[in-house]
């Protein structure tokens, strides 16, 4: 399954951002997961990133990683907000 998420930056303390990006990316693998693309607008206000997971399983065991839990304060203190939506490829 594609998920799309979309992330808006323009409130957000990007260095903050980028720590916790850097450390809940990295636990995508642990889950059968995949970042396809990242993707940041050049005046640094939204990124984007398409993530592939193997099912729907996988994704909630993403979601609810007590690693990513333990992260998660960087999430909120960063503030950012961001909206996922499953997408699929056209042909």
């Amino acid at each position: 399954m594609l998920i799309l998420v979309q992330i808006d930056l323009s409130s957000a303390d990007v260095a903050l951002f980028d720590r916790y990006e850097t450390s809940v990316l990295a636990l995508l693998p642990n889950h059968g997961a995949t970042l396809i693309e990242r993707l940041r607008s050049a005046d640094h206000l939204s990124e984007t990133h398409l993530l592939h997971f193997p099912d729907e399983h996988a994704l909630k065991a993403f979601r609810t990683d007590p690693a990513r839990a333990g992260i998660q304060e960087f999430w909120e203190r960063c503030g950012a907000s961001s909206k996922s939506t499953e997408v699929f490829r056209l042909p």
